[in-house]
């Protein structure tokens, strides 16, 4: 786990202000240096989600995302809390947590076909476990064999259903004027959970098209209205979500 890049806070070129958040947007050249904008390359956007919380989007300038790193100071200093990092192709290469400056709790590594292949389990920084894909599909059957694995009763569920889903993303979907300008396009696929309220929240790009379409496709999920919660011995509980949505011209 290491930043990407070296960041000084002098090159930041534009502030976009939403109710939800503030995001400064900071460009860098193909050696990872601040530069202009002409000379772009790399793009870095960092959002302050609280007062010790502060999260880095990497992009290619005019691609997919490269990393996410969440810092405890705006210095990123002190690793704390969500990191992903991404192929070329913009999927999901490898994601987990740290905890004041140490990778902490279970880290999970992808395939380019987007399956596990492999999960660590840290403490502190410290590794306990390591398991390969033939070690968690071991474990899936036994726990199955066993009948120790707690069925979903009821699937979280939109109001009105999949099709009323659909529509309410279609409805709201917009191409990006930078999108446009770009020519970008394709499928991204945005991970979200539904929690026993109804409500979305951890809202995560699992695969990456481009900056303003991963932001604008998160933001309408993000904004979604309640879902009926899954249903689990009776109880409601989270669950988590895929949605792909494809930007096409």
């Amino acid at each position: 786990m290491k930043t990407l890049f070296t960041l000084f806070l002098v090159t930041a070129a534009v502030s976009v202000h939403a109710q939800r958040k503030k995001t400064q947007f900071f460009v860098f050249d193909a050696h990872r240096n601040p530069c202009k904008v002409d000379e772009a390359k790399f793009l870095g956007c960092l959002d302050k989600l609280s007062d010790t919380a502060y999260q880095w989007r990497y992009y290619n300038f005019t691609g997919p995302l490269i990393a996410v790193e969440t810092y405890k100071d705006e210095d990123i200093s002190i690793p704390h809390g969500y990191f992903a990092y991404y192929n070329k192709k913009g999927k999901i290469d490898s994601v987990g947590n740290t905890y004041e400056g140490k990778k902490h709790g279970d880290w999970f590594y992808y395939t380019d076909s987007s399956t596990i292949w492999q999960q660590k389990k840290y403490e502190h920084g410290k590794l306990i476990e390591t398991r390969d894909t033939a070690a968690l599909r071991r474990e899936r059957e036994e726990r199955n064999k066993a009948d120790t694995v707690k069925r979903v009763e009821i699937e979280a569920a939109f109001k009105g259903g999949d099709e009323a889903w659909m529509k309410y993303i279609q409805k709201h979907i917009q191409v990006p004027d930078r999108a446009r300008k770009l020519n970008a396009g394709g499928t991204v696929i945005i991970e979200f959970v539904v929690n026993k309220e109804g409500n979305v929240e951890a809202v995560k790009v699992v695969q990456s098209v481009e900056y303003s379409i991963d932001e604008e496709t998160s933001e309408i999920i993000r904004k979604s209205p309640k879902w009926e919660p899954a249903i689990q011995d009776g109880r409601p509980v989270k669950a988590y979500r895929k949605q792909p949505i494809t930007i096409t011209y």
